[in-house]
This record gives structure tokens, sequence and C-alpha cells, in this order.
């Protein structure tokens, strides 16, 4: 017992020494786990930021995706109207080939007067509501925006 009694002063030394370690090992990892917590809010910040900003990508590329769509339906139809009218034009080309229009002018003037003259205006009528439909496809695109 007396040899325990002497060992007592070390033993509380090697005690002491234990307590300060672990102290040490405790503060070091709470200072750790604290800098850990403040890099994970924001890490969930940019997180929330970053979730935002696909959000805002995804609708503008779905916007851009129906703009497109829209596009080429509209190029699909201006495509078959050009060559709708080419095919006019050939035939039209084709008649003038085949007919001596200076000769059928100057025999019966006013019958082509009046045919070019009607023609004329047709041409014109359909040139116009092709612009109004080209202006409203554009006011129609503006509301879309404007209501987004």
């Amino acid at each position: 017992m007396l040899s325990f009694i002497r060992s007592l002063p070390f033993v509380g030394i090697a005690l002491l020494f234990a307590y300060g370690a672990h102290s040490f090992i405790v503060g070091g990892l709470t200072k750790q786990v604290e800098e850990q917590q403040i890099q994970i809010n924001q890490l969930n910040q940019h997180n929330v930021a970053l979730q935002s900003a696909a959000e805002v990508n995804e609708k503008t590329i779905k916007s851009l995706e129906e703009s497109n769509s829209k596009q080429i339906e509209q190029i699909s139809n201006l495509t078959i109207a050009n060559t709708e009218y080419e095919r006019q034009a050939d035939e039209a080309m084709a008649i003038f080939k085949d007919h001596d229009l200076t000769i059928l002018s100057r025999r019966r003037p006013n019958m082509i007067e009046d045919r070019a003259n009607n023609a004329t205006k047709d041409v014109f009528d359909a040139v116009e509501q092709d612009s109004r439909d080209i202006s409203d496809l554009n006011n129609v695109k503006r509301d879309e925006e404007n209501s987004d």
C-alpha cells in the first residue's frame, strides 16, 4: 500500500496530462465542427442560389423551345406558300412564253389592261394579307412575352 501512496502523485500527474490532452483534442474537434457547420451553411446558401438559377434557366429553355417550334411551323407555312407562289409564277411565265401579248394588246387593249390591273390588285392584296398575318404573329408573340 505504501507503494501505492508513493505513486499517487505520479498517477495524479498522469491524470492531469490525460485530462489536458483530452481537453486539447476535444477543443480542437469542437472548433473543427463549428468551422464545418459554417461551411455547411454557406454551401446551403450557394445551393439555394444555384437551384433558383437552374429554375430560371429551365423556364428560359422551355420558352426558347416553344418559340423555336413556332418559328419552325411559321417557316414551314411560308415555305409551302412560297412553293405555291413559285408554281403560279412559273404558270404565268409559261403563258407569257406561249402568247404574244403585244399583238393581243393591239387588237384588244382594254382586255389586257383590265386583266393586268385585276391580277396586280390580287397580288397586292395577297402581299398585304401576308404582311398582316406576320404582324399579327409578332403581336401575339409580344403579348405572350409581356404576360410572362
